[in-house]
């Protein structure tokens, strides 16, 4: 199946809820790599999500009342386990209350942009292409230069051939071996190779509907390799290594302000 973009969009809602068939995000995440307006699109679309959900939350006139809250109790009022207290039946307001939203929102507020089994998917593809090409050099794909990628892919990736090894970190200089772009399991990096304490580091960037915080999270280890993400413009970024996860967490906090500098431009 090769999706459309009417199709992509069609499929935005259900994709930023995390709600389809593996399969289909899977074409859907294939089309946005080579679609800038449906990537700007399903941007815009996160970010409206995210904006209703901090306003409903945050909206003191939404709250029920006083009144509302007493003559609901007096109407519900379990018989058989007696009263429930005031801050109960407030939170089980708030409970019917984003449930309805998300009805009526298409979801919207049904969870977060960020969905912890698609960030472990991708980390587990991010941890797969530092194996299999700084590592092994076992791609089914030829890597191509930045320059190809930006201009068949993703304009951002050319960004990345400015991009110099961070300082300050602990064990000496750190080296550039490489920068181009790859395939691994059907999903498109910018990789920037670096040497540190006589490890390898990667650093993936790929684009994608989901976001997280620009300050670099851990993710769960791959075997013996740790990594780390954060976001950057529409793009997400991994730090890939089999240095200790401190070490990792270091180097994945000195790249992220000027890789988010880059890919946020």
């Amino acid at each position: 199946m090769t999706v459309q973009c009417r199709e992509a969009r069609e499929w935005a809602d259900p994709f930023l809820s995390d709600q389809l068939l593996v399969e289909t995000t899977h074409e859907i995440v294939r089309h946005l790599e080579s679609c800038p307006a449906c990537r700007e699109e399903f941007a815009a679309r996160r970010a409206l999500r995210a904006k209703l959900q901090a306003a409903f939350a945050g909206a003191r006139s939404l709250e029920p009342s006083p009144q509302f809250i007493d003559d609901l109790r007096a109407h519900l009022r379990p018989r058989a386990s007696g009263a429930m207290s005031r801050r109960a039946w407030l939170q089980s307001w708030w409970a019917v209350a984003a449930g309805a939203a998300a009805a009526v929102g298409g979801g919207l507020l049904a969870r977060g942009a960020v969905h912890r089994s698609r960030l472990a998917e991708l980390a587990r593809s991010a941890a797969g292409d530092h194996q299999n090409c700084a590592v092994r050099f076992n791609l089914a794909e030829r890597p191509i230069s930045l320059e190809e990628a930006a201009r068949r892919y993703d304009a951002a990736l050319a960004r990345l051939a400015t991009l110099n090894p961070p300082n300050g970190l602990p064990g000496g200089a750190i080296e550039i071996l490489d920068r181009h772009s790859c395939v691994y399991e059907g999903r498109r990096f910018g990789h920037v190779v670096f040497r540190h304490r006589d490890r390898l580091v990667s650093l993936l960037v790929t684009s994608a509907a989901e976001s997280l915080s620009t300050v670099p999270e851990m993710l769960p280890s791959n075997g013996s390799l740790h990594v780390a993400s954060f976001s950057a413009g529409h793009h997400l970024v991994f730090v890939v290594s089999d240095l200790s996860e401190a070490d990792t967490a270091r180097f994945a906090r000195a790249l992220a302000e000027p890789v988010s500098r880059l890919l946020g431009a």
